[in-house]
C-alpha cells in the first residue's frame, strides 16, 4: 500500500476542487465587506472539510475504494459549488443539505472496530449536528449554526486524540464484558487502529495545493484577456504570476512547511491533525490571494478599493501567519519565523492599511516584495548561495532533535 500514487478516480475526483475553488472566490469580487469574507471563511472551511474527508477514505480504503462512493461525493460537492453562486440570496439550505449528505454518508462507510487514529475527526459527526439545525433556520442565524459546526471539528481535531480514543474504546469493552454475566469469559473484540499512508495523502495534500494555484493563474489570465493590455494591466498580471509562482515554491519547493503537509515529518513529531489544519489555512489564504491578484489586474488601470486590497493583503497575512507557525512547529526555530514569515505578515497588513494610496501596482508588486525576501531566505538557509558544485549544505537539526 505504501508508496503508491493517486488513482485515476482520486485524480477525477479532484476536477471538483477546481470548479469548487473558483466559486468559492467569486465571493471575493467587487470588493467584499467583512461579512462577505466571513461567509467565504466558512464556505471555504466546509467544502475543504468535505473533501478532506473523501480524501482521506480514499488513502486509507487504498485498492478498496468504492467508486461508487467517490462519484456520490463528487456529485455532491460539485452541488455545493454550484449552490455557492446563489448564497446568501438561494441556495444556501441546499448547500448544508448536501454537506450533511456528504459527511454522514462517508462516516457511514467506516466499519465497526476500526478507528483512524490519524484524524478520528473524519469518523465523528458532532460537527454536522449544527448544520442539520440549520436546515431550519433563516439567514443570516443559519450562517451563524454553520460556524458552530465547523468550530465543533476544528475543536475536536485538536482536543481528541486517536491513540487516547482507541485506548478508551478497548477499556469501555472490557469493562462492559466484565459487567455481563451473558458474555463471561468472552474476549473483548479488538479494535483495529488504521493509520494514514503518509506519502499517498502527502501527495494528495500537495496536488490540492496545485489546484489552488492553478485557479489563481486561470482568474489573472482571464482578467489579462479581458483588459485593454496597457503597461498598467500587463505589469499587474506579470508581477501576479511570479506571486503564484513564489507561492508555490514556498509551498511546495523547500522548507519546513513543504514537510509538514507532504508527511515528511516524523509522524511522531507533527501531528496529523496539524499537518490537516495547517493544509486548509495555506490552501485558503492562497486561495484569497488568488482572487486578489484577479481583481487587482481587473482594476490595473484605476482605482483600488480598501476591500479589493484587504482580499489580496488579507490573504497574503494569513500566508505568512501559517508559514509562522509552521516554522515554529517544525523546530526551525525563531530566527527564521523572524527572519521572513513574521515580516511578511506585518508587511501584508501594512500594504492593506494603505491600499487605496497605493494602487493595483504598488499591491502587487509590494507582496511579490515580501514573497521574494522568503524565497531568499529560505534558499539561502537550505545553502543553495553556496560556492561551487559540492554537495548541498545539509539543514541544520531542530533543536532538541535527536542526532
Amino acid at each position: 500500500m505504501h508508496g503508491r500514487h493517486a488513482s485515476w478516480i482520486e485524480l477525477f475526483f479532484d476536477l471538483v476542487a477546481v470548479a469548487g475553488i473558483g466559486q468559492l472566490t467569486h465571493l471575493l469580487h467587487g470588493g467584499p465587506a467583512a461579512g462577505d469574507i466571513a461567509l467565504y471563511v466558512v464556505l471555504y472551511v466546509a467544502f475543504w472539510m468535505a473533501w478532506a474527508c473523501i480524501t482521506v477514505y480514499g488513502d486509507i480504503a487504498g485498492d478498496h475504494t468504492q467508486t461508487g462512493l467517490i462519484l456520490s461525493a463528487m456529485l455532491g460537492l460539485g452541488v455545493m459549488a454550484a449552490a455557492v453562486a446563489g448564497i446568501p440570496d438561494r441556495h444556501a439550505t441546499t448547500f448544508a443539505a448536501v454537506y450533511v449528505m456528504v459527511r454522514v454518508g462517508i462516516k457511514q462507510v467506516w466499519h465497526n472496530g476500526r478507528i483512524l487514529v490519524d484524524w478520528p475527526t473524519v469518523q465523528m459527526g458532532t460537527g454536522v449536528l449544527p448544520w442539520v439545525v440549520s436546515l431550519w433556520v433563516g439567514e443570516p442565524g443559519k450562517y451563524w449554526f454553520w460556524a458552530a459546526g465547523l468550530i465543533i471539528d476544528l475543536y475536536l481535531m485538536f482536543a481528541i486524540s486517536g491513540d487516547r480514543m482507541l485506548a478508551r474504546g478497548r477499556r469501555v469493552m472490557r469493562q462492559r464484558l466484565r459487567r455481563s454475566s451473558r458474555f463471561a469469559g468472552v474476549d473483548a473484540p479488538k479494535l483495529e487502529a488504521i493509520h494514514a499512508d503518509p506519502e499517498h495523502l502527502g501527495e494528495r495534500l500537495g496536488l490540492f495545493v496545485i489546484i489552488v494555484l492553478g485557479e489563481g493563474v486561470i482568474v489573472v489570465i482571464a482578467a489579462v484577456s479581458v483588459a485593454a493590455w496597457t503597461f498598467p494591466v500587463l505589469a499587474v498580471g506579470f508581477g501576479s504570476f511570479l506571486i503564484l509562482a513564489g507561492l508555490w515554491e514556498l509551498t511546495l519547493g523547500f522548507g519546513p512547511v513543504p514537510r509538514l503537509i507532504s508527511g515528511a515529518e516524523p509522524a511522531e513529531r507533527v501531528p496529523w491533525q496539524h499537518i490537516m489544519a495547517t493544509h486548509c489555512a495555506l490552501t485558503g489564504a492562497i486561495a484569497t490571494v488568488a482572487a486578489g491578484l484577479g481583481m487587482c489586474v481587473e482594476h490595473a488601470d484605476g482605482h483600488l478599493s480598501s476591500g479589493i486590497g484587504w482580499v489580496l493583503c488579507g490573504g497574503a497575512a494569513a500566508y505568512f501567519a501559517v508559514l509562522t507557525l509552521g516554522v515554529l512547529r517544525s523546530g526551525s526555530g525563531r530566527r527564521t519565523a523572524i527572519a521572513y514569515p513574521i515580516p511578511g505578515a506585518l508587511g501584508a497588513v501594512l500594504l492593506g492599511v494603505f491600499a487605496p494610496r497605493i494602487g493595483p501596482l504598488g499591491m502587487v508588486y509590494g507582496v511579490l516584495v515580501l514573497v521574494v525576501w522568503a524565497l531568499l531566505w529560505q534558499s539561502h538557509d537550505a545553502g543553495r548561495w553556496r560556492a561551487g558544485s559540492g554537495p548541498a549544505r545539509p539543514h541544520r537539526r531542530p533543536r532538541g532533535a535527536p542526532a
